[in-house]
């Protein structure tokens, strides 16, 4: 018998990302982020993971939300696919909930949906905690852990989920507020579980609170500051990603910079402050930069969580040669297997990132960590 694979798409989120919005909650701050030039990117993340299924597509049915929720790119596949619910001309979060708890009602077997924790919420609210799903991270906060690490994970999960028997566990469904976040606070709140497959570095942790060694952060500090006096070009332009321990190097310089957005420094000044994706291309083409980033608490994520301002032709520009990773060895050795992820959504940037990489973790002290 054919299983039955659920899918729901919300095609706008992550569109604030890239545009410095920080999230993609409600219509008023979606209308702003495409009127500011942001593309929708669910429906492509969504592709990398359903490239896995090709070649078992015999095996199953997709049913799926209609349109560009899901159907059409179900069926830009050649998957068999039955159409499940009715969607206005635009979509709502309310479309989500009530397609994903058709969807469950059907049953299906498995459910993949795309988009961040609001999505996750969504889901949440509609589908019992024992069907099994699986998350394209798509959002611009994700720190929902039944999100997979990256798209093409999702797709990994799904595939072992449709020909496999695949042990399953309850994930944390987290979101945080967006008004507070684009205020510069950070608090998340757990909306509740769903059931996910349990593959290791396939499906991501939770965010976790990080509770860095502060002398570990202070050794952070002075390095950065050597390096910067030592080797640094008087032009040359420094992006300061987001993050607490970013942030802490930055304040160590002087500067007063936002916590949860991208900053540039140049000789000695701030160039531009919270930037968005745009400004960060036109900075970066004109300039020699260094970028300093730090990684996800309980997840690892450098880039791909919560930065979509560094999209990948922004990373291409600035090089890869001229990235600084900075986090406690506290941080570190917190994570799962002490692997780094990338998620740029750009399978080949992926790769190129992918390997062994120098964090910086005190004053002259690196450790050596994978990147996945």
């Amino acid at each position: 018998m054919k299983k039955k694979l659920g899918l729901v798409i919300n095609p706008v989120a992550g569109v604030g990302g890239a545009v410095g919005l920080k999230g993609s909650d409600g219509p008023e701050i979606q209308k702003m982020a495409l009127e500011r030039g942001a593309v929708k990117k669910s429906g492509e993340k969504t592709s990398m993971a359903l490239m896995a299924l090709e070649s078992i597509k015999e095996e199953f049915t997709v049913y799926a939300a209609p349109g560009e929720m899901g159907a059409d790119l179900a069926e830009s596949f050649g998957f068999e696919t039955v159409v499940v619910g009715d969607i206005g001309d635009v979509t709502t979060a309310a479309d989500t909930e009530r397609i994903a708890g058709e969807l469950a009602g059907i049953p299906v077997d498995v459910l993949l949906f795309a988009g961040g924790d609001g999505t996750a919420r969504n889901v949440c609210e509609a589908v019992p905690d024992s069907l099994p799903v699986v998350g394209v991270p798509a959002g611009v906060k994700i720190h929902s852990a039944v999100y997979a690490t990256s798209p093409t994970a999702a797709g990994k999960a799904l595939y072992a989920c449709l020909t496999t028997t695949v042990q399953t566990r309850q994930a944390e469904v987290m979101d945080i507020d967006e008004e507070m976040y684009r205020a510069g606070q950070l608090q998340a709140k757990l909306y509740g579980y769903l059931s996910v497959p349990v593959i290791r570095g396939v499906m991501q942790n939770p965010k976790a609170a990080s509770h860095n060694n502060a002398n570990d952060v202070g050794g952070i500090c002075e390095e950065m500051k050597d390096r910067i006096e030592r080797d640094a070009d008087p032009e040359e332009c420094f992006i300061f990603g987001a993050g607490s321990t970013v942030t802490a190097v930055e304040s160590f310089l002087g500067l007063d910079g936002t916590l949860l957005g991208i900053d540039v420094y140049q000789n000695g000044k701030f160039l531009a402050k919270d930037v968005a994706e745009k400004e960060l291309l036109e900075i970066t083409k004109k300039n020699n930069c260094k970028l300093i980033i730090t990684a996800i608490g309980g997840q690892g994520h450098i880039f791909g969580r919560g930065n979509q301002q560094l999209s990948p032709s922004v990373i291409r520009q600035i090089g890869l040669d001229n990235l600084w990773v900075v986090a406690a060895a506290s941080k570190i050795y917190s994570l799962p297997d002490q692997c780094l992820y990338v998620d740029t959504g750009d399978a080949e940037l992926n790769e190129e990132l992918r390997g062994y990489r120098k964090v910086i973790v005190g004053w002259q002290e690196t450790l050596v960590c994978e990147v996945r």
